[in-house]
């Protein structure tokens, strides 16, 4: 599963492989096989990267798992390297690079719209693959013409870039178009980025329906669902009741903290800080805007600063460091005084 499957960790080893069709005894069945194993290969580093921050790693196993996926003319490996992409850019505080990318695959697998998805081989874990199972990522079968991948991942993934770059009424109907994707993963995570943005545009209807849907989820619910529930009931409550939203966010912000989405944790905690100051605790507000501005501020793998991190830091109006432990200010004399 290639859908949200970023963040599982797995060691991998890339062997270099230097054969070609037909030469050292290698049968065409092989060289298929080698073949597909670089774009697996590719996609698990990717992954692995993404997992510890590594951006600039993961862009570049994604843009090879593309060309791979390009080369074998795959529409649904196509689909999945270009939407791991898109999310590695977002993580990676690109949200206008990541509509860039999510605008090329749309292109490209436009023009390959009802292509027979059995190509010969297929790459593993794609819809192609020559299993006739139904491909969590997505959602597709393999054999037969379909009418391409599904894009409720890249509206996913282009509705949350531009809902970081404040285009609020341009991600709405995006959202709403994941939020009704055949897999369920991006379909509850578009209803939560239509909650986030409904919240942004005043819109109690649509956040009240983003919380029906992620509320009606049978349990066991994950933590990353309870945490983007507790997240929009807070947002809900903060005008009609600051202290259940406070404890709603504090509760997302623990959830966020478990399942390690620190950007999601950072933001949860501006949420908190609102409810803090509509309650009255400004002192608290400020403090909970610094411990948001310092986890965005440590974010790795990124050049310069995010600039909601400063933004939380200067709405906090606290006279402390955005990076107290910037690597960068530590220096080691070659000689010490004894």
């Amino acid at each position: 599963m290639y859908r949200y499957a970023a963040f599982r960790l797995s060691v991998i080893l890339i062997p270099l492989w230097t054969g070609l069709s037909g030469c050292g005894g290698a049968t065409r069945d092989e060289t298929v096989q080698d073949q597909d194993t670089a774009w697996t290969q590719a996609m698990d580093a990717g992954r692995e990267a993404l997992a510890i921050e590594r951006y600039s790693v993961a862009e570049r196993e994604y843009r090879e798992a593309a060309r791979l996926a390009l080369r074998r003319d795959d529409p649904s490996a196509i689909d999945d390297a270009a939407y791991n992409l898109a999310v590695t850019q977002l993580a990676a505080g690109e949200a206008a690079q990541a509509l860039v990318t999510v605008q090329q695959a749309r292109e490209t697998l436009k023009m390959r719209a009802g292509q027979s998805a059995s190509v010969p081989g297929g790459m593993p874990g794609s819809s192609a693959s020559v299993s006739p199972a139904k491909s969590p990522a997505t959602g597709t079968t393999s054999g037969g013409t379909t009418s391409g991948p599904d894009a409720g991942g890249l509206d996913l993934v282009a509705s949350a870039a531009l809902y970081r770059l404040g285009r609020l009424d341009e991600a709405a109907p995006l959202a709403g178009q994941a939020s009704l994707s055949g897999q369920t993963d991006i379909a509850l995570r578009g209803s939560f980025i239509a909650g986030l943005i409904a919240a942004g545009r005043n819109d109690s209807m649509t956040l009240n329906a983003s919380i029906r849907t992620l509320a009606a989820v049978r349990p066991p619910q994950s933590a990353v669902l309870r945490g983007d529930l507790a997240e929009l009931k807070a947002l809900a409550s903060l005008n009609t009741d600051p202290a259940v939203a406070m404890s709603l966010a504090a509760s997302s912000v623990d959830l966020r903290r478990e399942t390690g989405d620190y950007r999601a944790m950072a933001r949860a905690l501006s949420v908190e800080a609102q409810a803090a100051r509509a309650a009255g605790q400004g002192a608290k507000a400020s403090a909970l805007l610094a411990q948001a501005a310092q986890s965005l501020g440590a974010r790795g793998g990124g050049d310069g600063t995010d600039p909601l991190a400063n933004r939380y830091m200067s709405d906090a109006q606290l006279s402390v460091p955005l990076q107290p432990f910037d690597i960068k200010d530590v220096s080691h004399d070659s000689t010490t005084t004894r």
